[in-house]
């Protein structure tokens, strides 16, 4: 009697074999994923032989063409990527923004990837209007700012520097941080950053109320 042969990790076509089927059958059985995300189960001699190359979706190619969300399959690459401890090749789509991609069959079967990224950019721009942001700042922080702080001075954008002993301004404004200098009082320090703020914030604020009208 021949020593039966480890199939697990071996690649057949478009099947990675991952372990010996448990269901019970005549002849030895070994489970596979298919890239298009399926498992199925195959005898082992049709994976040897090269009789079963996939779970049946590789003789319709129906992939082609199909779409996963704003994801259009254009055709298999020859590139793979590590999946676990196998290598999964990846699809060529193109997104509904005109973007090309490389994506694993079975994260679009699955419904986990459904675009380049833009549908999700997409989201989060849509979250970041509900929350009144506009350009990157959000409108009610800017109108409403806090008259103390728990840092050490307690104001806003007013620190102490311990080892210069003077008050340091800061203003953080459009994911830029401004530098408005080193002060030996604390008054001066908060005189310097409300003036800032007039320029910077008002500013702004004008501008936007002026697109409203």
């Amino acid at each position: 009697m021949s020593r039966m042969i480890d199939l697990t990790g071996q690649q057949f076509g478009w099947l990675t074999v991952l372990h010996r089927s448990t269901k019970p059958a005549p002849v030895v059985m070994w489970t596979c994923r298919c890239v298009c995300g399926k498992l199925v189960d195959v005898a082992a001699n049709n994976l040897k032989r090269g009789h079963t190359v996939s779970c049946g979706c590789r003789r319709t190619s129906h992939f082609i063409g199909k779409r996963f969300g704003k994801l259009t399959v254009l055709e298999k690459t020859g590139e793979t990527v590590q999946h676990g401890t196998t290598k999964s090749p990846l699809w060529k789509c193109r997104c509904d923004c005109g973007n090309i991609t490389l994506v694993r069959m079975d994260s679009l079967t699955s419904g986990s990837t459904q675009s380049c990224g833009c549908l999700v950019e997409g989201k989060m721009e849509k979250m970041r209007k509900a929350a009144g942001y506009v350009g990157g700042t959000q409108l009610s922080r800017i109108r409403n700012i806090p008259e103390t702080s728990n840092n050490s001075s307690g104001v806003v954008g007013v620190s102490l520097d311990k080892k210069s002993g003077k008050w340091v301004s800061r203003l953080t404004f459009q994911g830029k941080r401004y530098y408005l200098g080193r002060y030996d009082t604390l008054e001066k320090a908060k005189e310097v950053r409300k003036k800032a703020e007039m320029e910077y914030f008002g500013r702004f604020l004008e501008e936007q109320q002026e697109q409203k009208q």
